[in-house]
């Protein structure tokens, strides 16, 4: 009777061909069914962390948040599916801290409106900020400072860890259930 041995401990089985090509059929469909799922896991994660990056940071360059991608690596043992960046500065990119603001240069108008607080008080306006002063304490290159643009929180966090570790957790959690029914569906079309 040609087939498998399978041996756990002490203990040995041995498996007739027709049952041994459908375990191998199961085991391939099921393969196929788990693959689709993860990949499709991975590239949410992927098209979330693309679609928001940019508006978590302050300097939009193009260059932390482009390379962000995925790839599946399938070994016979192991299915992954890894997002990863081609940049290595996208790992260690901070959102803005509750304390940075973006400066401005003033116009000609609101330079004179700074200048006649500055000479009345003694002091440049809350809200302004200067380059230097000459040595007649004249301020010299006047700044309007203003909170970064966009709704994301200022909290100093890493982008790499909210937008693609904490959410795939979260993803996958909610997608447990799909790889359940994935496997689920595939057994019982071997079994029918």
């Amino acid at each position: 009777m040609a087939g498998k041995q399978i041996t756990v401990g002490r203990a040995s089985v041995s498996i007739g061909p027709e049952l041994e090509r459908a375990l191998d059929r199961m085991i391939s469909t099921t393969y196929a069914e788990i693959k689709r799922e993860v990949e499709s896991i991975t590239a949410d994660i992927t098209d979330h962390a693309k679609a928001n990056w940019y508006q978590n940071v302050r300097e939009r360059t193009g260059k932390t948040g482009g390379g962000i991608d995925y790839e599946m690596r399938l070994t016979p043992t192991h299915l992954r599916g890894i997002v990863a960046s081609d940049t290595r500065a996208t790992y260690f990119v901070h959102r803005p801290g509750p304390f940075s603001k973006v400066g401005r240069r003033v116009d000609g108008a609101e330079f004179a409106q700074v200048m006649q607080e500055y000479r009345r008080t003694g002091r440049v306006p809350d809200g302004y900020s200067v380059e230097r002063f000459t040595r007649t304490r004249r301020p010299v290159g006047v700044f309007r400072l203003e909170p970064p643009p966009g709704s994301a929180p200022r909290d100093r966090k890493n982008l790499w860890k909210i937008l693609v570790l904490d959410y795939g957790r979260r993803v996958v959690k909610e997608r447990l259930p799909d790889i359940d029914k994935a496997l689920q569906a595939a057994a019982r079309r071997v079994a029918a």
